[in-house]
């Protein structure tokens, strides 16, 4: 019986976690209308597509505070004993948690549950993969995903960060970045304009590093909807459904 709840609380975390995406794109959608990547929307209008472009940055990031509480509550589950709804689990290196609160502490190293939260950096995958060495056998789901998807997810925080934050140093991260992504000098000037939400529909097909998050069910194949696919892909291997992989 335990295990039933278990497996429907990580299901119900993936369930939630599809329907904040989907939410996301119901306010990306609209705002992606009014801000089309033409010479006309963004050089000839001054205001509209620019707002839109904020809006769109807006809905990115409570996209990628979706996935990290999805991250989160998955691997608290797992560390509770929670089976993902197909009945793998990753192999605990010691007894589970008792709840997820113990599971927090447990993951932070902190008694005081608000203490305990603020140590966890469930944004950083990196982070992750190496706390799940710690409580996990070393072949777990989240040991498991790529490295050039971890880089995406990188990518997606200092996005995120600067779409939250004008701080120089959320600037100076950003514009690295994304030099590094389009292989240009990290010091080179970025287009004029080009903030978080234009670069989020840039289209995918317009630099080949950007190809790996194109999909063919896109309305539009621009880097926004590619992280959907991209965050929906890894949900999959992180709480897979079906019959488990023998």
């Amino acid at each position: 019986m335990t295990a039933i709840r278990g497996s429907r609380a990580q299901a119900r975390s993936k369930s939630e976690f599809f329907a904040s995406l989907n939410t996301a794109l119901r306010i990306y959608g609209p705002a992606r209308e009014m801000c089309r990547f033409t010479y006309e929307s963004f050089e000839e209008s001054t205001y509209q597509p620019n707002v839109a472009a904020k809006v769109v940055g807006l809905a990115f990031l409570s996209a990628v505070a979706a996935w990290e509480d999805f991250v989160e509550e998955v691997y608290l589950g797992y560390l509770c004993g929670y089976p993902a709804p197909n009945g793998h689990i990753p192999k605990l290196r010691v007894g589970p948690a008792q709840n997820k609160t113990h599971a927090m502490a447990l993951a932070a190293g902190e008694s005081n549950e608000h203490e305990a939260a603020r140590k966890l950096k469930w944004g950083n995958f990196k982070w992750v993969q190496a706390l799940s060495f710690i409580h996990f056998s070393r072949d777990n789901v989240f040991a498991n995903i790529a490295a050039a998807d971890v880089t995406w997810l990188d990518l997606a925080q200092i996005v995120r960060n600067r779409v939250a934050h004008n701080s120089d140093k959320a600037k100076a991260q950003y514009k690295t970045a994304l030099n590094r992504l389009l292989n240009e000098h990290p010091n080179s000037p970025l287009p004029r304009g080009f903030g978080p939400g234009k670069f989020l529909i840039y289209t995918t097909d317009a630099d080949q590093r950007l190809r790996p998050l194109m999909q063919e069910d896109h309305h539009w194949p621009d880097v926004f909807e590619g992280y959907v696919s991209l965050w929906s892909r890894l949900a999959d291997d992180l709480c897979p459904e079906g019959r488990p992989a023998e």
